[in-house]
C-alpha cells in the first residue's frame, strides 16, 4: 500500500487547492506549507511511532508563542474530541480516515489555522531589540550589575535578583519595560557565562542575537525570548517559572562532565 500516493490523493490535493504545498517527505511524515500574511501555517500528517497503522493531524503557525495542535483542541464534534490517533486496517479504511480529515480540515482547520497565526502576547523580541543586544551586551550587563548591586553575588543569587525585578515591573506595560527585560538579559547573559566563558553570536537566518558555547560547552540559547517570557508569565497569572535557573543548571552538568575536577573543588 503506498500511503504517500494515498494521503496525496485524498488529502493533498485539497490542501493545494488552499495553497499549500508538500514541504517534506520523509517515513510516517508529511508536511505541508503556505505562508499567508507573512505568517508559516503547517498541515502534518504523522503516524504514530508505535503504530505505522494510526495517523492524525497536527496543525502549527510561526507566532511567537504558538504550540502545535490536534483536532481535539478545536474541533467540537463529540466523536473527535477524545480522539488522537485513527487506527485504520486496510487501504478502504486509511482512505475513509483522510477523507475525514479533509473534511474536519475545511470545516474547521483552516480558520483554526488563522486564529494560530497571531502572537499569543506583545512581549516578542523583535530584531530590532535581538540586534540591541548582540550589538550593547557588555555595556548593558555593567550597568545593570553595577545598578543591582550583583557583583559579589554567585549566579544562582543573580538570577533570583532577575527574578525579583521582573516581578516587581509586572504590572507595567511591555512598552515600558521592553528595554530594563534587555538589560536583565545582558545581566543574566553573561552571569551564567562566569562573565565572559561564552560566545555572544547573530544568527541571521532567524535573526536573533544567541548565547552559545556557554561555559566552554556546546550548550547554546537565545536568551532574549526566556526572559520575555519570565515577565510575561509572572504579568498574565503571577507564575514564576524556573527556566532561567534550568538553562544555567543543565548547562553546569555538562560543563561538570568536561571538569570533574572543577566540581570537587566546589564541593569542599
Amino acid at each position: 500500500m503506498n500511503i504517500t500516493k494515498i494521503v496525496e490523493e485524498e488529502l493533498g490535493q485539497e490542501l493545494q487547492k488552499a495553497g499549500f504545498q508538500l514541504a517534506n517527505e520523509e517515513k510516517g511524515v508529511w508536511t505541508y506549507e503556505r505562508v499567508k500574511n507573512g505568517v508559516k501555517q503547517v498541515i502534518t500528517v504523522i503516524t504514530s511511532r508505535y503504530s505505522s497503522k494510526k495517523i492524525k493531524v497536527l496543525f502549527d503557525t510561526n507566532a511567537y508563542g504558538q504550540n502545535t495542535k490536534e483536532f481535539y483542541n478545536f474541533v467540537p464534534e463529540e466523536d473527535v474530541k477524545n480522539r488522537e490517533f485513527w487506527g485504520y486496517k486496510n487501504e478502504e479504511e486509511l482512505r475513509n480516515i483522510l477523507r475525514e480529515f479533509r473534511r474536519l480540515i475545511v470545516t474547521y482547520g483552516f480558520d483554526f489555522l488563522e486564529t494560530i497565526s497571531k502572537p499569543t502576547t506583545d512581549a516578542v523580541p523583535t530584531e530590532e531589540m535581538e540586534r540591541y543586544l548582540y550589538l550593547n551586551h557588555q555595556k548593558l550587563y555593567e550597568e545593570y550589575s553595577e545598578q543591582l548591586h550583583t557583583q559579589e553575588k554567585s549566579v544562582e543569587e543573580v538570577i533570583e535578583i532577575i527574578y525579583q525585578v521582573i516581578e516587581q515591573n509586572g504590572d507595567e506595560p511591555f512598552e515600558n519595560v521592553k528595554d530594563l527585560l534587555i538589560g536583565l538579559t545582558a545581566l543574566y547573559g553573561h552571569t551564567i557565562c562566569w562573565g565572559d566563558k561564552g560566545n555572544w553570536a547573530w544568527k541571521g537566518k532567524v535573526q536573533r542575537c544567541w548565547l552559545t558555547d556557554i561555559l566552554g560547552t556546546d550548550e547554546q540559547t537565545p536568551l532574549l525570548s526566556f526572559v520575555f517570557s519570565a515577565w510575561d508569565s509572572w504579568r498574565e497569572d503571577r507564575r514564576r517559572g524556573d527556566t532561567l535557573f534550568y538553562i544555567y543548571r543543565t548547562t553546569l552538568v555538562y560543563y561538570y562532565r568536561m571538569h570533574p575536577e572543577e566540581k570537587e573543588k566546589r564541593s569542599k
